[in-house]
């Protein structure tokens, strides 16, 4: 009889444990709804705090992630004229486990050099401003950064800052190259920002194909510190990723034609039919 009663105890003490574990789940985070953020550094779906500052109406859900692999939540939501927040971080299991909710008047975004920073101003409580995201993206002296971009038309035209060459595509057959090239650490750390804020360490869904000719393609790799990361695809890539992709490479084009010394290449003396 003892036996059986201890029995049930345990049985009854599981099926509680079971009910807590159940209730305590972590909400299911929607990787095509949420922004996703891995410690500042990968965060996915950052447009959508780009679209939600534009907004009147609407929600939107960040998820933060503990170096211990826990979801911590930050809600938001426009109520009116104003933006509620309710901050949620039940599952850290380091954290002290609550959820709080608090009035703000409105969400900026702040870009410098060397962050990209969303924050909500005007909030109820002691701190009047409440950062809910932040990217860094300052290129620390001594860290390996290298990237070999070629583009273009049979992608002739090439920059490569590990054998410090610029190959330009004169589309006549004939191409003109700078040696001993060097972008400047304001250039560097520029394209670096360029890189991060196209999320380049985020798996990319990319293709080559075309049907149009000719066509621009490109070849694009990326090394930074002890990671390297490799991406191909065409003008005809119109989808999310080939879009901001394509964007990224404009921006290295772009800091590139401002020196001195590529201007004083030759001009393009044909074109591609």
């Amino acid at each position: 009889m003892r036996k059986s009663l201890i029995a049930a105890a345990l049985i009854a003490v599981w099926i509680v444990i079971g009910c807590y574990e159940k209730e305590q789940a972590a909400p299911i985070i929607d990787e095509a709804v949420d922004v996703i953020n891995q410690h500042g550094v990968n965060v996915k779906n950052r447009g959508k705090l780009d679209a939600f500052i534009d907004q009147t109406e609407g929600m939107q859900r960040i998820v933060h992630y503990t170096i211990e692999g826990d979801p911590v939540f930050h809600e938001l939501n426009h109520i009116g004229d104003r933006i509620e927040l309710r901050y949620d971080n039940t599952w850290d299991r380091e954290g002290n486990q609550q959820v709080t909710t608090r009035m703000c008047s409105e969400l900026k975004r702040v870009e410098t050099d060397t962050y990209l920073s969303y924050a909500l101003t005007g909030c109820d409580g002691e701190r009047s401003e409440v950062e809910i995201l932040r990217m860094e993206y300052e290129l620390r002296p001594k860290v390996t950064f290298d990237l070999e971009l070629r583009f273009g038309v049979n992608q002739r035209n090439e920059i490569s800052t590990k054998e410090r060459t610029v190959v330009k595509d004169l589309q006549n057959g004939e191409t003109a190259v700078i040696r001993d090239f060097e972008f400047t650490d304001k250039e560097r750390q520029s394209i670096y920002k360029a890189l991060v804020l196209a999320d380049y360490q985020e798996d990319k869904s990319l293709t080559t194909a075309c049907n149009k000719e000719p066509h621009e393609s490109f070849d694009l790799t990326v090394k930074v510190a002890n990671g390297s990361y490799h991406y191909a695809w065409s003008e005809c890539d119109k989808s999310e990723d080939g879009k901001r992709m394509t964007m990224l490479v404009e921006d290295i084009v772009g800091t590139l034609e401002e020196l001195e010394e590529y201007k004083r290449l030759p001009a393009v003396q044909g074109y591609y039919e």
